[in-house]
């Protein structure tokens, strides 16, 4: 019979465009160059690239499923026996309920960013279940309410463990007083509409007790495949830190080899840390072109639909790119805001001068026709940017297959000199 621990399984502002690592133009880019110098040689459009490979990383924290203790937040007993079972083993001839529940409920501890898993040799019952027809129970049959009441504890409803104990069988650690009165008190339970006989099995190998730790990987620690990137390349961690900082879907132009492979391939990407939860949004090739052009300051971006059909275009306020910024090519949090008059126009986005205090956190939806082209300007002053190289990095929804949105990454590289 399989067996699992059923407990753990049942307890249970601003916007602006993301930023994107440097890269190469990758071969789905779709990408235009113009030469836009304006008479004054201080301001030009180096490149423009609309792309649509896209990872998402969503910070879980550093425990992803709520089944990893962290060693600091133990209490002394329950740290000392973790110290003890590093140590060589923790053993005891009579362990007290709170060591047992603490063995029952806690899998793995990570300390100073390492994992160990807990092992015991204590007590355990096992459950199994069938359903039966109710004249085939030769004992008693609890009605529903005396099944809950019997699967209630420490505020939990364990509802689910008929149901697990019929399709798989749960093996408990910890069995709680009034769980432990109905095993023995019945022999079934009638549960929506269903009766099922239970059997139960108490595996006792007897003192002495024994709780023993290991080093455990970070896949083992949660039980999933994680992609541990403390080993990775500079290249890849810096790609994947990007990302991690990036609300929502993260464009990505170029990439190591086999890093959306990597990534498809794990749930969760392990960082500094920290637990992701990982998935490569898309990797079709886009339905519109984005270019720039500058003239005397101002930037002009525009969208174009290279589709031979209708397509609805969804962006943030005010459409149809949003409220911009711009940052050095090698440092995307050294942001500087890039003006539109469209800000102070806008009912969704809150000004004072030439800054901007607040913008709502919606999103608007037009229709570009075949070959149309969307636009917006910015203005963006030379003399208060150091020369060099900068990008703007935004994104928008595009409809695909006639019902669903999908993120479309671009970036606007231009020079200051």
């Amino acid at each position: 019979m399989k067996r699992r621990p059923f407990l753990r399984t049942v307890a249970g502002a601003l916007g602006t465009g993301g930023c994107v690592g440097r890269a190469e133009t990758p071969p789905s880019a779709v990408e235009a160059t113009a030469d836009t110098t304006p008479p004054d040689g201080s301001l030009a459009v180096d490149r423009v690239a609309a792309y649509d490979r896209a990872v998402r990383l969503n910070d879980l924290g550093e425990d992803p499923d709520g089944e990893v203790a962290e060693f600091s937040g133990l209490g002394d007993r329950e740290r000392a026996v973790v110290d003890a079972a590093l140590a060589g083993g923790y053993e005891t001839d009579d362990p007290p309920t709170w060591l047992v529940k603490f063995a029952s409920g806690t899998a793995v501890v990570e300390r100073e960013g390492t994992y160990y898993r807990l092992e015991h040799t204590l007590p355990t019952t096992a459950i199994s279940g069938e359903a039966v027809a109710a004249s085939t129970v030769d004992g008693e049959i609890a009605d529903h309410q005396t099944y809950e009441d019997a699967v209630t504890h420490d505020g939990r409803i364990a509802t689910g463990l008929v149901r697990l104990a019929r399709r798989e069988g749960v093996e408990l650690t910890y069995v709680w007083p009034g769980l432990r009165r109905f095993l023995r008190e019945y022999d079934a339970v009638e549960y929506r509409g269903t009766v099922t006989a239970l059997s139960v099995e108490v595996d006792d190998g007897g003192p002495p007790y024994r709780l023993s730790a290991g080093e455990a990987s970070v896949s083992a620690a949660v039980d999933a495949p994680v992609w541990n990137a403390a080993t990775a390349d500079p290249a890849v961690r810096e790609l994947l830190g990007r990302a991690a900082a990036t609300r929502g879907a993260y464009g990505v132009d170029a990439a190591p080899d086999r890093f959306f492979e990597r990534v498809a391939a794990h749930p969760y990407v392990y960082l500094d840390g920290t637990f992701y939860a990982a998935s490569v949004e898309r990797r079709e090739s886009t339905s519109v072109s984005v270019d720039a052009s500058v003239a005397d300051g101002i930037v002009r971006l525009s969208l174009r639909n290279v589709a031979d059909r209708e397509l609805s275009v969804t962006g943030p306020v005010p459409a149809p790119f949003g409220v911009l910024d711009c940052h050095p090519v090698d440092d995307p949090d050294d942001r500087r805001l890039l003006w539109s008059d469209a800000y102070a126009a806008s009912d969704h986005v809150r000004t004072d001068g030439r800054s901007v205090e607040r913008v709502a956190d919606i999103e608007v939806t037009s229709s570009v026709a075949p070959g149309e082209r969307v636009e917006a300007t910015y203005g963006v002053r030379p003399e208060a940017l150091a020369s060099g190289r900068y990008a703007v990095d935004g994104s928008v929804g595009v409809e695909r297959d006639g019902e669903r949105s999908v993120p479309v990454r671009y970036r606007v590289e231009f020079t200051v000199r």
